[in-house]
């Protein structure tokens, strides 16, 4: 099996890119997920990441966390008096998911370009991060599109994500019925033992690709104001680093890849397979 190590939300914050880059020298992760929209922590991760070539570069399109990529007079909708994203905890509880297709597209747009010019090159594929309204969804297949970019690491058929541990420990607010995963429960999650005992329902002798799916990042203050998920993202560090996890990888023969090496390979078997007079 060739597997992708993805983490999300690189650039959110100075402790994720920091907990990431962690995760790169260190550990087993292959992919990021940039953000390009806070400004004054995604030039810095992408300066640092492209040290590590063997490492891919997707984008993570935000519309929830931190400063926006346009002037906000421009995405009134999508933002609070300061200027800043509506989080997605205060769209939920507000039931506020309305928001203008163009003011949508105004910040992908925004946040794709950002990303063409710090980066030097479109990125692998771009995906979503925590808002996945219809609008929100079309608009980054338009985007896709308009770019010339793959869309979605997540919705492949040759690339399971297995069962996630977020999903297993995750319990029912009474107040709202929302699904929540608690401080206490992601401190208590051993992200090694989902991994090296088949808890992800991955299949490397059968399956030939697959995506391992991580937040990586350290924990502070304004990860904390920011994102539900944050002390787990320690327990993920600590996964792709250890030894155990790199032994499950040995004995099982899992190549590490990243998802350009994807990509290439996906589109070289379907060459293979459409070119007359070769066997598949």
């Amino acid at each position: 099996m060739k597997l992708i190590v993805r983490a999300a939300d690189y650039a959110m914050t100075d402790s994720i890119t920091d907990g990431c880059l962690k995760a790169i020298r260190d550990g087993i992760l292959t992919d990021v997920g940039l953000m390009t929209n806070n400004a004054e922590h995604a030039q810095r991760a992408v300066r640092e990441v492209q040290k590590y070539p063997h490492v891919s570069i997707g984008q993570d399109l935000n519309l929830v966390s931190g400063i926006p990529a346009s002037d906000p007079r421009l995405i009134p909708s999508l933002v609070d008096e300061k200027g800043q994203f509506l989080s997605s905890s205060f769209r939920k509880k507000q039931n506020q998911f309305d928001i203008p297709y163009s003011e949508i597209i105004q910040e992908m747009k925004a946040q794709v370009d950002r990303f063409i010019e710090w980066v030097g090159r479109k990125p692998v594929y771009i995906t979503g991060h925590s808002l996945a309204t219809p609008e929100v969804l079309r608009g980054m297949e338009e985007i896709c599109e308009m770019y010339g970019i793959f869309y979605d690491c997540f919705s492949q058929p040759d690339l399971p994500t297995g069962n996630r541990w977020y999903y297993k420990h995750q319990k029912v607010d009474p107040n709202d019925r929302k699904p929540v995963f608690t401080l206490q429960d992601q401190a208590n999650t051993d992200v090694v033992a989902h991994i090296i005992n088949g808890e992800l329902n991955l299949d490397p002798e059968h399956q030939e690709f697959a995506l391992l799916a991580t937040h990586c990042g350290y924990c502070d203050g304004e990860l904390l104001n920011m994102s539900t998920f944050s002390v787990i993202r320690g327990r993920e560090i600590e996964a792709l680093c250890s030894p155990q996890v790199r032994e499950w990888i040995e004995k099982n023969s899992i190549e590490l890849i990243n998802f350009q090496d994807y990509l290439d390979q996906r589109h070289s078997n379907e060459r293979i397979r459409s070119t007359p007079g070769i066997p598949y």
